[in-house]
């Protein structure tokens, strides 16, 4: 007679099965269709200028295998080239400049306040040899010797909108003019709905990590391995446009380097990460009003802090699938009960909060508790539809 471990190990298995893995025919058509319209829009922007990169660099769930809806969403980067290694400050002076509602820059009498937690400046050294004329004599992308993130970001958009009416792609494909956070969407017109993301990225060009991860992570000497925690610290962050005026700390080459090869050892880390974004999709994120308090990334980064709970291979085999998956739901509850999910690299960020520290959710995270509650009660109530 099978235990009830085995019972939820195959009910897990099934669901994965029929409702989580995309079709390969349909994720394949998709992913032509969008590297046919971004190949030329981005070989222009980079003939247009050379400081964008024209290389298709994957990122998001897609790139890291960890897709579970219809193949309709999309991230790349869009790498901002020849940038000399920038001066990374949080407080070095002040700066006397802000945004208006129109996107216009202008000068003030007061000065910005510092960067949040997990945010910083991007400024130029001017007495450096390495700063190339476009930059010295740029005024597309800089204000004084910083590099703003609102005008990166507006360049590009100008940029791509100019490449899709140039390359004669108006057919097929529009800008979304309203755009949150770093991405500039696009939308196909022709077939299925689809859309991609393009993010401006100012790659961290050996800078490392930054303070205090540099000295407190990694927090375990046993996961992650030690090759790839060589490997994050070789990359370092990178900076995108999320704010206006401050550019936000990216770890997402990092986090991709975690979870590429997680299941070397043929585990089910992916899996039960796969499951949770699908059950998060279907079930705990429904009530429809404005934007879900659990996103794909809190559940990254809770997979991420659970490898580092259970850093053994024999804590991941198939056979465990049911009590990884149970133990990851019970640490999400607490999350969103105590209202707090913190980064893994800058634990002293909270996800669920804004940038100043203000809850963005509250409700929507009461409801998830409730919902997560409901599954660790009966979680074949939920598998089995």
């Amino acid at each position: 007679m099978p235990t009830q471990d085995q019972t939820l190990n195959d009910v897990l298995n099934r669901y994965t099965d029929t409702k989580v893995k995309l079709r390969r025919e349909e994720t394949s058509t998709a992913i032509h269709r969008v590297l046919d319209i971004l190949e030329p829009i981005l070989k222009y922007v980079n003939e247009q200028d050379s400081r964008f990169s024209h290389e298709i660099l994957r990122a998001g769930s897609y790139a890291c295998g960890l897709k579970v809806s219809k193949p309709d969403e999309f991230d790349f980067l869009v790498s901002v080239k020849s940038v000399p290694n920038l001066i990374w400050t949080k407080t070095t002076h002040q700066r006397f400049y802000n945004i208006n509602l129109t996107g216009q820059m202008y000068r003030t009498t007061v000065p910005l306040p510092n960067p949040p937690n997990g945010y910083h400046f991007l400024s130029f050294n001017n007495n450096s040899h390495d700063v190339k004329p476009i930059w010295r004599e740029d005024t597309k992308m800089k204000l004084d010797d910083d590099l703003i993130p609102f005008q990166v970001k507006s360049y590009l958009k100008s940029l791509v909108t100019q490449a899709i009416r140039e390359c004669n792609l108006r057919d097929y494909v529009i800008v979304n003019n309203r755009t949150n956070g770093p991405a500039i969407t696009l939308r196909l017109r022709t077939g299925k709905s689809v859309s991609l993301d393009l993010v401006a990225q100012v790659p961290a060009n050996g800078r490392g990590l930054p303070q205090p991860t540099l000295t407190q992570w990694p927090r375990s000497h046993a996961w992650p391995p030690k090759n790839k925690v060589e490997e994050v610290r070789a990359i370092g962050t990178d900076s995108v446009p999320k704010d206006n005026l401050y550019w936000q700390t990216s770890f997402c080459r990092c986090e991709k380097v975690l979870i590429d090869g997680i299941d070397a050892d043929e585990g089910c880390r992916k899996q039960c990460l796969r499951i949770l974004k699908k059950l998060r999709e279907d079930h705990w994120c429904m009530n429809g009003q404005g934007k879900p308090a659990l996103s794909s990334y809190h559940l990254k980064t809770l997979l991420l802090w659970e490898c580092e709970r259970y850093p053994q291979s024999s804590d991941w085999s198939r056979d465990k699938l049911g009590e990884r998956v149970m133990g990851l739901v019970q640490r999400l509850k607490t999350w969103t009960e105590e209202k707090r999910c913190p980064h893994y690299f800058i634990d002293s960020i909270n996800l669920f909060a804004d940038k100043y520290g203000k809850l963005k959710n509250a409700q929507g995270l009461d409801l998830a508790a409730e919902k997560l509650g409901e599954f660790l009660d009966d979680p074949q109530c939920f598998l089995s539809e």
